[in-house]
């Protein structure tokens, strides 16, 4: 069953996913604007060819590209999840403070995934990684969607200013125009852990002439566990992974695992971050502790969660569900 159109706004187009019981398919039919760009296309084919048989369980995989008419459409798989984006405006929307453990534990997922793609031979890069293309599983896995797309904008040439205006992307300052390469996708990264800690979306005007100063803003406001210099540690490693200081700069995501293993180094640190990280999906979802997980963004209004059982209590029925907004939000009609 289909699922109503709906929007990332990353500039890439409608989506709508399909569910037959086994899978997830998303399907984005691409803007007019960059399907009628035929270097677009064929930039997106070449990527998703080559990509074709990676294996990294971090990979949403690519199943095809088609076109009928003037028409583009990319089949992608995807599993059950919450988009990253959505999850940061619904933190924003309702004030819930995370826990710094869950937050430490958020980052390194995303940049274990980043890393795990950056280690492959033949220095393969994603260039399209921002908050609309990081799922986050149900079970706790982060996932990057959208991987084929860096290879189509860098066609386009477009400057720095206008790949973050427009499509949400932070990308490495430049004397020419834009490289998607591994130092795009940790700058990238970079933006993405920033939102991660100011537990929001970033603004339109905070890239990229004010990172810096909010680079220092989410640091001196971070509470981060573990020695008095953790969060000077982090605020130097923001500033190497959006390349503030590009002489300091990470060169691909392995470099900034290493470095970011030492901040997030205690005892006992990961396993609390990823039982916080999950009570926050629970919670997020609007679920009861002892029913099954369910799907965010899903194609139709049936798929919100399982009826409570007739022993569940009355209260545990009626409770109100945080995660139906973020089913408004997306699915207006819903």
């Amino acid at each position: 069953m289909a699922g109503e159109p709906y929007s990332l706004n990353d500039g890439l187009g409608l989506r709508t996913i399909e569910i037959d019981g086994r899978s997830n398919t998303e399907i984005l039919e691409l803007s007019p604007a960059l399907a009628s760009q035929p270097v677009f296309e064929q930039a997106i084919r070449g990527r998703a060819s080559r990509y074709a048989d990676l294996d990294i369980r971090s990979f949403a995989p690519i199943r095809r590209v088609e076109r009928t008419g003037s028409a583009v459409h990319v089949i992608s798989e995807i599993p059950s999840g919450v988009r990253l984006s959505d999850l940061l405006a619904q933190l924003e929307s309702t004030g819930e403070v995370v826990p710094e453990s869950a937050i430490l534990e958020l980052a390194s997922l995303v940049i274990n995934a980043v890393a795990s793609l950056h280690a492959w031979p033949g220095g393969l890069a994603h260039g399209g990684i921002n908050a609309s293309h990081v799922l986050l599983t149900n079970d706790g896995r982060v996932i990057l969607t959208d991987c084929i797309f860096g290879a189509g904008l860098a066609m386009l040439q477009r400057t720095r200013e206008v790949l973050w205006k427009e499509f949400g992307l932070a990308m490495p300052p430049a004397a020419s125009l834009a490289r998607f390469d591994q130092q795009a996708d940790v700058t990238q990264m970079g933006a993405l852990i920033l939102a991660i800690i100011l537990q929001r979306p970033m603004r339109a005007h905070e890239y990229p002439r004010g990172v810096s100063d909010l680079v220092v803003t989410a640091t001196e406001s971070s509470t981060v566990p573990g020695s008095p210099g953790s969060a000077s540690a982090l605020r130097l490693w923001l500033q190497e992974a959006l390349q503030i200081h590009p002489r300091l700069a990470f060169r691909s995501a392995v470099e900034a695992q290493r470095s970011f293993a030492d901040i997030n180094n205690r005892p006992g640190s990961r396993r609390a971050g990823a039982m916080a990280l999950q009570v926050l999906l629970r919670t997020t979802c609007g679920e009861p502790l002892d029913q099954p997980r369910v799907m965010l963004n899903p194609s139709r209004p049936a798929a919100v969660a399982q009826a409570p059982s007739q022993s569940a209590p009355p209260a545990q029925q009626e409770r109100p569900s945080a995660f139906d907004s973020i089913l408004r939000s997306v699915f207006p009609k819903h």
